[in-house]
């Protein structure tokens, strides 16, 4: 917008030059014509021929991959190619003390069924509940074949259950002795559980496992660095917790027991060991000695046999003697493992045994 000139004092602006100033506004035409013209698309009446012309590859593909599927599912699933005919086909690996008939029984049903059906889950159950079996695997192998890989228990000792000897792993679990079958263990007693026909049930296994424990630190405290000693003890019994009684050969002949307690057994059995010959010259029918208490020991002497009678003049000897033998008196402990004439052992004391 201009201003007119100024003189003196503010004057009006002029009309004409205001209004020659402003645009006129823009005046709408009656109607606007496009610039291109709208291509009017007219629909056609699709026919048959249209559409199978349009949709046949996809069809015809369709079909052959349906095809292929069903060749390939009476291939795999209906052929004679991945039939189980005979356990022959069942690979075992593994297999040491297993009896291998028992894993091969596990696959009875399945013969003659495809090994695709057969649940593989299953059976690997089945062969994990064999008492020898800790855990498997079951594999399929092409084109129709089986693979059982098996882990089997470690024994660590001979159970006495009755009159019978069975093997016993670390878990508690009772093991048949193999046929032809060598194994150099102690025997333990007191082992709870052994009664009825199930004697590997879960509860039974839980309780022999606890007693198991002593057993194990035994053997862990007595071969170390690959001394073995263990392998001294004839039988152990691991019926009461806090005391593992052991019987071992003695210098000499026979054998004696020891009471271990519950701990320290390797202390202990060297203190026996430096001490045996000394307490069995000294007491030839010892029994047993106690070594609750580390340091010491408590011996019992046992009963010695008495000295032969000296045969009068002019009477037969003792031994051609026909009156009956005197009845022999029976001595009640004083304590545990202990004669009432035990000897009290201990390091501050050791002449005594010397």
């Amino acid at each position: 917008m201009k201003r007119a000139p100024q003189d003196d004092g503010d004057e009006a602006l002029e009309p004409s030059a205001v209004e020659g100033d402003l645009e006129p506004p823009p005046q709408d035409p009656e109607y606007r014509r496009r610039r291109t013209p709208v291509r009017v698309r007219r629909q056609r009446t699709a026919g048959w021929w249209h559409a199978w012309r349009r949709g046949w590859k996809p069809a015809l593909a369709g079909t052959a991959l349906l095809a292929l599927l069903g060749g390939l599912y009476a291939l795999v699933f209906q052929s004679q190619w991945f039939v189980l005919e005979s356990s022959d086909q069942i690979t075992l690996r593994g297999v040491v003390h297993t009896d291998p008939a028992a894993i091969l029984g596990v696959f009875s049903s399945d013969l003659g069924r495809n090994v695709f059906f057969i649940p593989l889950s299953a059976r690997r159950r089945a062969v994990n509940a064999i008492p020898w079996v800790a855990d498997s695997a079951v594999l399929r192998l092409w084109p129709a074949r089986l693979q059982v890989i098996v882990q089997e228990r470690t024994p660590i000792a001979l159970a006495r259950r009755g009159e019978q000897l069975e093997l016993i792993d670390a878990a508690g679990v009772l093991l048949p002795v193999p046929p032809g079958g060598k194994f150099d263990f102690a025997v333990l007693n007191g082992l709870t559980g052994l009664d009825g026909p199930d004697a590997n049930r879960p509860e039974a296994r839980r309780q022999r496992a606890q007693q198991l424990k002593l057993y194990t630190a035994l053997r862990a405290d007595l071969d170390r660095d690959g001394a073995h000693r263990s392998r001294d003890f004839s039988e152990i019994d691991v019926s009461d917790p806090s005391d593992l009684q052991a019987q071992v050969a003695a210098p000499g002949g026979g054998t004696v027991l020891i009471h271990f307690g519950d701990q320290n057994f390797g202390a202990r059995y060297q203190l026996f060991l430096s001490q045996i010959a000394a307490w069995r010259q000294k007491y030839p029918a010892m029994v047993s000695v106690d070594l609750h208490f580390d340091g010491e020991a408590i011996v019992n002497p046992g009963t010695p046999p008495p000295p032969p009678a000296a045969a009068a003049p002019g009477k037969p000897p003792a031994g051609n003697a026909t009156h009956p033998p005197a009845p022999v008196k029976r001595l009640k402990p004083a304590a545990r493992g202990a004669h009432p004439s035990a000897a009290l052992w201990s390091a501050a004391a050791a002449t005594e045994c010397g």
